[in-house]
Formats: structure tokens, C-alpha cells, sequence
């Protein structure tokens, strides 16, 4: 994000984070028609005839973002950068494709800026864009199926409730299941192949429907993992990383608000208090690296909230959160990749070697993820690192080493505690549902709840993740902790709270009536 005097805005036109550099690019695009980005191999490249200006802009910040990480050779770290340049070639030929990526990448300036007007034009793009998917299901080919996938895809980034969520997933199932016998044609096979994550939970469950508690085991997981971060956080702490040391804090905070997030709420609320790990997800490693590079610190502070997210299927396994546990798992074992190859090459150099070691419990944790779905464990090459000590998930449980010495951090303290107050969409009630009509709340084309004549998923065991909790007995969450005060002020520079003011946009951000899928 450039310094604020670099950037062009004016109070009655949406902030696009405009810099000299940016406006010459994009005009030189206009004028010759080249892509400013050749290195990313996209085709067809979009046309700057048939665009306005704002739009190119929108196309250009994901270009930009993706090369930037391209150059880093980092676009494996994220769990959406590596779509983009296929997106945007099938975006170039398919309008629909395209108002869903300038969607996308209007959220992400609205929440970099907290610009109101960015939102609208981020709400006005996924109107067209659902409107035009309804009429590309309305004559689905074998031709036209990867863009109905492509847009789903993006869409589903930016879907913020659970009905609208799990309906463009269930939808997106739907065609997957369509293209079987062309799957290996399409340019997304490989998210194809990964659909087993898919949430099963239809977007209204059975009003008598109750969430499985944790067994005693998650909740063990839960305090490893616990126990991890704050041994990151020290040692960022100690390493004198501030930004990466509050980001830490930040998923510090989250995970105990986590565990305050009861069993006792339906699906629907499970889902709007986790949101808070969805937009970190998406928007926090790209951060890390425009600001930090490819580093050690902070290749290891992007894998411990993918590691939360992969945590989170334990804890909440009917809300979907296998699929974004399954998008994290390759980011993980690629940074252990990467940080094994530098551990390598480093003169057994303690700023690459604390880190490769911080990686042990995400790497577990993947493996757990994959034994709890039912897969199968890929074969290690020489160049994955392994481990000495025993899985954290064996028979008898790992204690990580208490932090002592210079890494001992406030969070050791018996005066330091959190408070839910600083947790607001963790904790506060749901908010009542707003009169304003939603650009996901279009009609379905057809007249029967199938899709292509293809069933919907139905509610199979109860919508639960593969391996869902099923524990039924006193285990619950609580906390024996006396919660004090925690100041939240003291997150990463630009990084606002999901919730905050500055994303309060009105009539764009409202839960659907009904979405594109049926």
C-alpha cells in the first residue's frame, strides 16, 4: 500500500489507491493495448478497449499483486493467487467472469482503504456478475462450464454469510459433478480433485439440528496450537518484528474468542462469528509479503493461521470449514519447502533455522487435517523436512517448552488476560436482518430446487466434515481464565478490524434473501 501522499483521491470519487505509476501504466495500456504484466502468461489478455478506466485499475491491482508474489516466487504461500492469472484469461472472453474478479479486488481496496464508495462498486460488480451466472447456467455447456466455475469460485471469496456460502458451493458441486466426463479437460482439475471438502450442510438446517461438541482430543489440539502462537509471538517479539509480532496477537485473540463461540449457536451464527478468519486468510499473507518479502519470520507467520484455519474443522466441523482447512494445507507444506531449501543453503544461520523449527506444528497439523478427512499421506521428498520429535497428535501429548529468557512475552503473565469486549464479532449477538436488498438476492432461473438435474448436496450424517466431532458429553467451551483487558488497537498498520466502521457500507454488505443456486 503506497504512503497516502502518493495516492491520488478526491472525497466524491472512490479511492483505487491511484499513484503516477499506476495512472502511466494503465494509460499506457490503453494506448498500445499491451498488458502491463506479460510475465504472468495470461490468454487471452484482457482488451483496455472494451473497459473503463476504474475497471482496468480493478484488473490491474490483482495483476499487480500477483506478479509482485510471482517475482518472490511466492504465489504457492496464498490461497488465491495462484487462480488469478488463469481467472483473468477466462474473464477476458466471459463479462460475468470479469464483474466477479473486479468485485473481488474492489473488497480487497475497501478494506485496505475503508473507502464506502469502493464498496458500492464492489456491490454493484457481484450484482452483474450473479445476474450474468444465472443466464451461463441457464445455457451450461461443456464450452462455457469453466467459466460458470471460475465465477462461482471468486464469488464464493466473497460471500460473508453462510446461506449464500454453502448455496454457490453447493451449486459449484452441482457442475463439478456435470463436467465428469471432461473434468480433465478444464483449467481448474486440480480444484476439481480438491472438492471433497465441500460443505454438505444445506444453507438452512433442521431448526432442531445440534452442533457436535468437541472431544476432549480437539480441545487438547486447541491448546497446543494455543501454546504454538504464543511461541511465535515471542520469538517475532524477540526479534524485534512489530507488525508480525501484533499479528500474532491478533490470531492470539481470535483463537480465545474462538473457544467463546458456542456449540449452542446454530450453523448460521458459527459461521458470521468465524468471518473474522476468512478475512485474514485472504488478505493477511499477501500483506505479510508485499511488506516483508519472501522472509523466514514471515513465511512462518502466514503458516500459523493457516494452521488455525486447518484447527478450526475440529472445533466447528459443520460449517464448512474442511474446504478452507483443504485450501490451506498446500501454502503450509509449500513454506516448509521453502524454508527447508533456505535452511539449506543459510550456514545453519538461527534466522532461518528458529523458523524451519516454528513449522513443526503446522506440519503436523496438516498431516492430522488429511488423517481426519480420510486421505492419504503424500510421499516426502528429499526436499520436505522432517522432524524428530513425536506427532503432537500420538497417544501421549507433546508439551511444547514453556517461552522463558528474552522470548517471555506479556501473555506469561498471570495480570495479562483477554476480554470478549475486544472481540466483537466473536461475541456479539446476531444482528437483526436489514430491509435492503442484496446484489446476491436474485431469483433462481429455475423451478425446481436442482441444479442441471442434478440434485443439490443433501444434508448427509448431519452436514458433518468427514471426521466431525461427535462427542456428546459435559466438554464445553469455557475458560478458567479471569478475562481482563486486551487492547486490539495494536494490530499491523492497515490492517482494520473485520466489522470496523470503515466497512460499514450499507446497502452493499447485507445478509442475502435467496442466492444465484437453488
Amino acid at each position: 500500500m503506497p504512503p497516502p501522499e502518493d495516492r491520488s483521491t478526491t472525497p466524491d470519487k472512490p479511492d483505487l489507491m491511484w499513484t503516477p505509476e499506476i495512472q502511466a501504466a494503465i494509460e499506457s495500456w490503453q494506448h498500445t493495448s499491451v498488458f502491463p504484466f506479460p510475465n504472468l502468461g495470461i490468454y487471452p489478455e484482457p482488451d483496455a478497449r472494451f473497459f473503463s478506466t476504474d475497471d482496468l485499475r480493478l484488473i490491474y491491482h490483482l495483476a499487480a499483486i500477483c506478479s509482485q508474489l510471482g517475482a518472490l516466487d511466492a504465489n504457492s504461500f496464498t490461497i488465491w493467487t495462484r487462480q488469478i492469472p488463469t481467472i483473468i484469461g477466462i474473464a477476458a472472453t466471459n463479462s460475468f467472469v470479469m464483474h466477479s474478479l473486479l468485485a473481488f479486488s474492489a473488497m480487497h481496496i475497501a478494506y485496505l482503504t475503508g473507502c464506502p464508495l469502493v464498496g458500492n462498486l464492489e456491490y454493484e460488480h457481484r450484482g452483474v456478475a450473479l445476474k450474468g451466472l444465472q443466464q451461463a447456467i441457464g445455457s451450461f455447456s461443456r464450452e462455457t462450464s469453466d467459466a460458470v466455475l471460475a465465477a462461482s469460485l471468486v464469488l464464493s471469496w466473497q460471500a460473508t454469510d453462510w446461506r449464500s456460502w454453502t448455496q454457490l458451493m453447493q451449486g459449484t458441486l452441482s457442475v463439478i459433478d456435470a463436467m465428469e466426463t471432461w473434468k480433465n479437460e478444464s483449467q481448474f482439475v486440480d480444484f476439481i480433485n480438491d472438492s471433497r471438502t465441500f460443505p454438505t450442510a444445506p444453507p438452512s438446517p433442521a431448526l432442531d439440528h445440534k452442533s457436535s461438541q468437541p472431544a476432549k482430543e480437539d480441545l487438547e489440539a486447541y491448546q497446543h496450537t494455543l501454546q504454538q502462537l504464543q511461541s511465535v509471538e515471542a520469538y517475532l517479539k524477540h526479534s524485534k518484528q512489530e507488525a508480525l509480532t501484533k499479528s500474532m496477537s491478533l490470531l492470539i485473540s481470535f483463537l480465545k474468542g474462538s473457544r467463546k463461540v458456542s456449540t449452542a449457536y446454530s450453523v448460521v451464527q458459527q459461521f458470521d462469528r468465524l468471518r473474522p478468519l476468512r478475512t485474514y486468510l485472504f488478505w493477511l499473507p499477501i500483506e505479510f509479503l508485499q511488506k516483508n518479502g519472501a522472509s523466514p519470520n514471515a513465511l512462518v507467520a502466514m503458516a500459523q493461521y493457516y494452521m488455525v484455519a486447518l484447527l478450526m474443522e475440529r472445533l466447528f466441523p459443520e460449517i464448512g470449514t474442511a474446504y478452507f482447512g483443504s485450501l490451506c494445507m498446500g501454502p503450509v507444506e509449500d513454506i516448509a519447502r521453502r524454508l527447508f531449501a533456505m535452511s539449506q543453503t543459510s550456514g545453519n544461520d538461527p534466522a532461518v533455522l528458529k523458523p524451519l523449527s516454528m513449522m513443526e506444528v503446522p506440519i503436523e497439523t496438516v498431516k492430522e487435517f488429511r488423517s481426519r478427512m480420510g486421505w492419504s499421506q503424500p510421499v516426502r521428498t528429499p526436499s520436505f523436512p522432517t522432524f524428530s520429535h513425536p506427532s503432537m497428535y500420538g497417544s501421549e501429548a507433546v508439551s511444547v517448552p514453556p517461552v522463558t529468557g528474552p522470548y517471555l512475552t506479556t501473555y506469561d503473565s498471570a495480570a495479562f488476560s483477554y476480554s470478549t469486549e475486544s472481540l466483537p464479532l466473536l461475541n456479539a449477538e446476531p444482528s437483526a436482518p436489514t430491509s435492503a436488498i442484496s446484489p446476491l438476492s436474485l431469483s433462481s432461473p429455475f423451478p425446481n430446487p436442482q441444479y442441471l438435474s442434478i440434485p443439490s448436496p443433501s444434508y448427509v450424517a448431519g452436514g458433518l466434515s468427514p471426521a466431525s466431532s461427535t462427542f456428546e458429553g459435559s466438554v464445553a467451551y469455557s475458560d478458567s481464565e479471569d478475562f481482563g483487558a486486551f487492547d486490539l488497537g495494536g494490530v499491523p498498520d492497515g490492517l482494520p478490524m473485520p466489522g470496523s466502521s470503515n466497512r460499514n457500507f450499507g446497502v452493499g454488505f447485507v445478509p442475502p434473501i435467496q442466492t444465484v443456486w437453488m
